[in-house]
């Protein structure tokens, strides 16, 4: 009795560690879901003043291998697409909301660089009368915005010479940003500067 009683309890151990080693691997796989409200469809998009830190330990690659995807961060090379640094319009949406979400966090990285990217038209007026204009992309489930405000050059007139909100758009444009102060807060915004429609 006491045999069938030692084999019943190593029995029901392995199972215990059986069970929480199954329910353990899928909660390793999954992807955290960020903690973040949808950008409102008008607002331009804002970086915080104190970028995260970034790691540069990845080598560029050597010999005739065939390279590896682009991690979010890394520009497209220049002379592959036409002069464009980061080329937006080839990627999945995942990528491309991974991209711009980067954007938005390590926009030092960006500075200068030529962006080329797709998405929804958005303007907004605001009460001194400055009017902003956003490329607005969705991420693959479509649930949240993030989008880069843009200034076309001056051969584009206002209103004759801009798309309708909702339409969908190309832009190219230099990345930069610039501040602006709300309520005792600075606050950084990303634009497209000297951009145009494509």
């Amino acid at each position: 009795m006491k045999k069938w009683i030692a084999v019943l309890l190593a029995v029901l151990t392995a199972l215990s560690l059986a069970a929480c080693g199954s329910s353990a691997a899928p909660a390793a796989q999954e992807t955290p879901v960020a903690a973040e409200t949808p950008a409102p469809e008008a607002a331009p998009a804002v970086s915080p003043t104190e970028p995260a830190e970034r790691s540069e330990s990845a080598e560029e690659p050597t010999g005739s291998a065939p390279e590896a995807p682009a991690e979010p961060g890394t520009p497209a090379p220049a002379a592959a697409s036409g002069g464009i640094d980061v080329d937006l319009t080839q990627l999945s949406s995942t990528m491309v909301y991974s991209e711009v979400y980067a954007m938005i966090f390590e926009p030092e990285e960006y500075i200068g660089k030529t962006v080329k990217m797709n998405g929804l038209f958005t303007a907004y007026e605001a009460e001194d009368g400055r009017r902003y204009f956003t490329c607005l992309v969705a991420d693959a489930t479509a649930c949240c915005t993030q989008g880069l405000e843009f200034e076309l050059n001056d051969s584009y007139k206002f209103p004759d010479d801009y798309p309708s909100p909702g339409d969908d758009i190309t832009v190219t444009g230099v990345f930069d940003t610039y501040q602006e102060e709300s309520g005792g807060n600075t606050y950084t915004y990303l634009v497209l500067r000297n951009a145009e429609l494509v």
